[in-house]
């Protein structure tokens, strides 16, 4: 239960105290957008029973609503936030993010705390954290093009 709480709580404490100071409008505009991501990929990986995350619970909904509030809205906008600071290649940092999602997630799975079925693996993931990831950017680019951000 702990494992569900950190990864709600902690993200956000992170958040509102580094990320809102930095750029004001990235929790509110991206968040939202991620965590919509977040809940149709874990409930679509779910659903087909891609994955299982602790707790392991009869209604999987409650197990992964921790990461899909919590941890993949804030790593969305902490996206965003590199991408406006670096020079680098936005599609890069994409990767980049998708790669390091992935091997969080790699950690996870041994020590217990996710479980794969159906030929599910780790490439896979980086998969389901790619596109995700991209429409974020994809979404900041049409942000910025009807000028609600900068």
């Amino acid at each position: 239960m702990y494992f569900s709480i950190v990864f709600l709580v902690v993200p956000w404490v992170i958040a509102l105290l580094h990320l809102q100071r930095k750029d004001k409008t990235l929790i509110p505009l991206i968040a939202p957008f991620s965590s919509v991501n977040a809940f149709l990929v874990n409930g679509l990986g779910v659903q087909f029973g891609f994955w299982h995350v602790y707790p392991f619970i009869r209604r999987e909904f409650f197990s992964t609503i921790s990461f899909d509030l919590g941890l993949y809205p804030v790593l969305g906008c902490y996206m965003i936030y590199f991408i406006k600071q670096s020079r680098r290649n936005p599609y890069f940092i994409v990767v980049l993010m998708a790669f390091l999602t992935a091997l969080m997630e790699f950690f996870f799975l041994l020590m217990g705390k996710v479980a794969y079925g159906n030929g599910w693996n780790v490439i896979w993931t980086f998969v389901s954290y790619f596109f995700p990831y991209l429409f974020g950017y994809w979404f900041y680019r049409y942000l910025q093009n009807i000028k609600v951000i900068n």
